[in-house]
């Protein structure tokens, strides 16, 4: 009962656990001031940025300079320097070489530019004309030893013996093909003036000792082809820079790392409109917000259907009803003009101005120039701001022949990682806070926290050595013995008083909260540091002898479960998770799509495969309890895996029933990649066996030993298994001894 709202009062912490939400609403980019045909050769689909024609005009021609490209997301960054290169390629036809190389950080970004440029010269006149190779060491399953519509050259004897205008490859790949003997013909063709382009793309990412690394493999590459000074055009992508200050800092740095001169009008910045350009002429005739009496109708939890939820929000800041049907672009591209004439709207850009605001901050401002926002709800605030982004993210506007985003609307939210949880050893409501936001003297009054999984006892954890009575909460060494089951792990479970438990009574102990110290002296002082107040805590003996050595188990003592303590806290990767499956089975996400970032490449690779793994899981969990409502309730278990596969045979397709309910570490299997690959299952395939197999064995696991790990359907209050009450009696009739 002590810690009964502890979890609660971290949560509800402003700033404390989570940050945020802030906004972010981008203006459109400035057109540029000619057309899409700045390369002939080479026509733009849309008329560029203003940004996008000025690295045109400096990566052009026939003296390209060493340019940096600094430009927000979606501002067209690869489309700066990829038109110039093409164009140089196309202009230089028929010379054997490698005309240009361009280095990305991470294969996956080099994977995904290699479709895109594959398309665009297979779209294009340079198609037979210009040719591109990826090198970057992954082995396909099947290389591609010509250019197709969306792939480029990757086999790598191909590319060695006819190598490409392009290349695409990663800074370490880079390094192996300028010393392995067998890539030596790779660069046979290169003459000191055929490398003419070096691209490296996110150049922030090469910082410290990579940074060092590829500013002596460019030297290295330079020196190789023989380049002369001065002659190389380098290239740089990065994010939006701020002050003059950091210019100068990148332009340093990027000198220092490409070994090339860049001029203070080296890097290209982005370009956009101002508030008063974007909103043009359009004249207020909206001024009225919705009111605080219409927040039910402002709440998004009050819809079932994302669609619902934007025709009401529609239909509450401008009195009428969309006109159409939902999925048309008309209506939407109306909306954009309808914001364009609100007040609200107009304050809104003005007080952003292309910057990030909280949404506190933002309500602030906001007060000042908006009647009947003063002293309102947070919940209505925070509702009503959600239901206008909504409305701006959902507007579209027309750009020629294509139809684009209104705005550019980003909404962020931070959460922290729940690592080095510590809680207050206190008699009233113990906090529960960040041990690394503590100092040493705060520290030595908290403890580790444990919780049982199964009947939620929590107690505080720490380490006593048989010769002291003070209990340690180093974490370090806490954590490395909590996990090896040391025996000096001891478990602290505050209680309002003994009972009369002969099994119990000997494990009480008082426990100092200034100096954690434990006595069985019962009083009110303590015998080390005369504090007075101690606190009756039960400290069961969780010790077990295994083979010749003691261990602790994590036994809980209150329910008796074995290996049900665990430790309070979360890390990033489970966090990230449950907010992966929260994000793709809400009913307003109509557009799956997800990218994860980490800044380790081991990170990056375990993480890949705990996400998809974890989201089967739930995924799963969801189309089980769909099955149980459909006709699955009070079925036997042993019929359930059968319900269970009519039920999603019947509306799903042969291979999207495969491919759907296929386990992660079942997609090594042939007929698996031949389905990814042609479409359809070899004959007489036993995968769709398999996967039934596999549905049996994950319904009677969740329902099974599985049951009470994690956010199982049991837990969640969704289904669970029971014995029939005849049966169970008839058996125990059976078991009992015959009179």
């Amino acid at each position: 009962p002590l810690f009964a709202d502890t979890i609660e009062q971290l949560l509800n912490e402003p700033g404390h656990l989570f940050k945020g939400p802030y906004l972010d609403i981008q203006l459109p980019f400035q057109q540029g001031r000619g057309g899409a045909d700045f390369f002939p050769d080479l026509p733009m689909p849309y008329q560029p940025y203003l940004h996008q024609e000025k690295s045109f005009t400096r990566l052009g021609g026939p003296n390209p300079k060493s340019t940096l490209v600094a430009t927000g997301t979606g501002s067209g960054k690869t489309e700066c320097f990829l038109y110039p290169i093409l164009d140089y390629c196309y202009q230089h036809r028929g010379e054997a070489g490698i005309k240009a190389i361009i280095i990305y950080p991470m294969n996956a970004l080099a994977t995904d530019q290699a479709g895109r440029l594959a398309r665009l010269i297979e779209e294009s006149k340079l198609r037979g004309q210009v040719t591109a190779g990826i090198y970057v060491g992954q082995k396909e399953r099947e290389s591609s030893m010509l250019m197709q519509p969306d792939r480029l050259i990757s086999d790598k004897e191909t590319l060695r013996l006819s190598p490409p205008d392009i290349l695409l490859t990663n800074y370490k790949m880079l390094d192996y093909l300028l010393i392995r003997p067998d890539d030596r013909s790779l660069w046979q063709h290169n003459l000191p003036e055929t490398l003419r382009f070096l691209v490296v793309d996110e150049l922030h990412t090469f910082d410290g000792a990579q940074g060092s690394d590829l500013g002596c493999l460019i030297r290295r590459l330079k020196s190789r082809l023989a380049i002369e000074p001065d002659y190389l055009c380098a290239i740089g992508t990065s994010a939006t820079l701020g002050s003059g200050t950091e210019q100068t800092e990148l332009l340093d740095y990027a000198a220092a790392l490409f070994g090339e001169e860049f001029n203070r009008d080296a890097i290209i910045s982005e370009s956009r409109l101002s508030v008063g350009e974007f909103l043009g002429e359009s004249l207020i005739s909206y001024v009225d917000i919705v009111p605080e009496d219409k927040i039910n109708e402002l709440d998004p939890a009050n819809f079932d259907r994302y669609e619902e939820y934007i025709e009401t929000q529609y239909q509450l800041w401008f009195d009428e009803l969309i006109q159409g049907d939902f999925a048309d672009s008309d209506w939407r591209i109306e909306l954009g003009e309808k914001l364009k004439r609100h007040l609200f709207f107009h304050n809104l850009l003005k007080i952003l101005a292309g910057k990030v605001f909280s949404f506190d901050n933002l309500f602030d401002e906001l007060i000042r120039v908006t009647r009947n926002l003063n002293n309102q709800d947070e919940n209505y605030r925070s509702h009503l701001l959600n239901s206008l982004i909504a409305l701006i993210s959902e507007a579209r506007k027309e750009d020629g022949a294509h139809i684009r985003p209104f705005l550019n609307v980003r909404l962020q939210l931070w959460l922290r990682e729940l690592r080095r949880m510590v809680g207050e050893v206190a008699s009233k409501k113990p906090r529960l806070r960040f041990a690394d936001d503590l100092n040493e003297e705060q520290l030595k009054t908290h403890l580790p926290l444990v919780h049982c999984r199964e009947c939620g006892s929590m107690g505080w954890s720490g380490l006593k050595y048989k010769a002291s009575a003070e209990v340690s909460g180093d974490l370090a060494t806490f954590y490395q013995a909590f996990f090896r089951h040391d025996p000096k792990v001891v478990y602290l479970f505050p209680e309002e008083k003994i009972e009369d438990d002969p099994e119990k009574k000997f494990f009480y102990s008082y426990l100092c909260p200034k100096c954690l110290h434990l006595t069985n002296q019962d009083g009110k002082e303590c015998p080390f540091c005369n504090h007075a107040e101690l606190l009756l805590v039960y400290v069961p003996d969780t010790r077990k002898q295994q083979g010749n050595r003691q261990v602790s188990v994590n036994e809980c003592p209150y329910c008796n479960t074995q290996n049900s303590l665990t430790l309070l806290g979360s890390r990033a990767a489970s966090l990230t998770s449950v907010m992966i499956v929260q994000l793709f089975s809400s009913s307003y996400n109509d557009d799956k799509k997800l990218l994860t970032f980490s800044d380790n490449v081991q990170d990056a690779a375990h993480r890949a495969g705990f996400f998809s793994g974890r989201t089967y899981n739930f995924n799963f969990r969801a189309a089980l309890q769909q099955a149980v409502l459909a006709g699955g309730d009070g079925l036997k278990l042993t019929e359930m895996p059968a319900a269970f596969i009519k039920h999603w045979s019947a509306l799903l397709d042969e291979n999207k029933y495969l491919a759907t309910f296929l386990a992660p570490n079942m997609e090594w299997l042939q007929d698996y990649e031949s389905l990814q690959k042609n479409g359809s299952l070899p004959k007489n395939s036993s995968l769709g066996h398999a996967v039934n197999q596999r549905i049996g064995w994950e319904i009677v696991s969740e329902y099974g030993f599985r049951a009470r790990i994690g956010r199982t359907l049991e837990k969640t209050g969704s289904s669970i298994i029971y014995l029939d009450p005849e049966l169970l009696r008839e058996t125990h009739l059976r078991l009992l001894e015959p009179i």
